[in-house]
């Protein structure tokens, strides 16, 4: 069995339903952690191919990526999102979600680089008491996506991704298959894209099961699944992930550029 490691975010269930559902035959056992969890998973090989941010794969640098599949956006994202009681210019403290690298790394970028910040980050759990005694707060997955559609009062809602494209005019990846070297996937390479192909086929089956467990309605998952994330890993999404990693390598000292190496047999 090959181990796969994936996120419990309304976004993967395109890739990871007709996993789950043996709709397509598989090697695969799975199984699901917080991204940044699941980033340590996949650099300690307990699991062989995982699901993770992107900011775990320009960090690393020695995973090869599974070709033609990501989770990513192009403008509004939805499920990454910063809520703040000021404007942008005014953050002085901001509350990161602890499941998220990836994301937190996106909001430096905006903050540091695009709006020239300088705001102390706090990390925290995604609670009730998450955005207590500071400027804002930047939450992920499917917390963030309610807090999208469902702010508290007085707070504003930015969009990351959209912020992210307006910036560069590019999409942003949020994360990618990653595989540890050694791993073979052999016929599950055509498996994973072929579970693509058939997650985005029942797109409105999923909306509807996962509405009903997150708490959403099915008319903002769907929306979600099919205008706000994207699944393909093309040229432009690699020239999102290199302008991100190159970004970032400003930001951090000896932070490298990765080379970005495609899975193959």
């Amino acid at each position: 069995m090959i181990k796969l490691g994936s996120v419990p975010f309304l976004n993967v269930k395109p890739l990871v339903f007709p996993l789950e559902e043996r709709l397509v035959q598989h090697d695969f056992e799975i199984s699901y952690s917080s991204p940044s969890n699941l980033s340590t998973l996949l650099f300690d090989k307990v699991v062989d191919l995982g699901l993770i941010p992107v900011a775990e794969l320009v960090k690393r640098g020695n995973y090869t990526i599974v070709p033609n599949i990501s989770i990513s956006s192009y403008g509004r994202v939805d499920s990454v999102v910063l809520l703040t009681r000021t404007e942008i210019k005014e953050l002085k403290t901001v509350a990161v979600d602890v499941r998220s690298q990836s994301s937190t790394a996106l909001l430096r970028i905006i903050l540091e680089v695009f709006n020239k910040l300088s705001p102390i980050y706090i990390r925290r759990e995604a609670n009730e008491k998450f955005l207590d005694d500071v400027d804002g707060g930047m939450l992920i997955g499917n917390t963030g996506l309610k807090l999208r559609y469902f702010p508290p009062d007085g707070y504003r809602v930015f969009d990351l991704g959209e912020i992210w494209t307006n910036e560069t005019g590019l999409p942003f990846v949020y994360a990618v298959y990653a595989v540890n070297e050694g791993i073979k996937l052999g016929r599950n390479l055509y498996t994973l894209e072929m579970a693509k192909s058939i997650g985005l086929k029942i797109v409105k089956k999923i909306a509807k099961i996962e509405s009903e467990k997150i708490g959403l309605s099915e008319e903002i998952c769907l929306r979600y699944l099919t205008e706000r994330i994207r699944y393909d890993l093309g040229e432009k999404e690699m020239n999102g992930i290199l302008t991100y990693a190159k970004l970032l390598s400003d930001l951090e000292v000896n932070r490298r550029i990765p080379d970005l190496q495609i899975y193959s047999e």
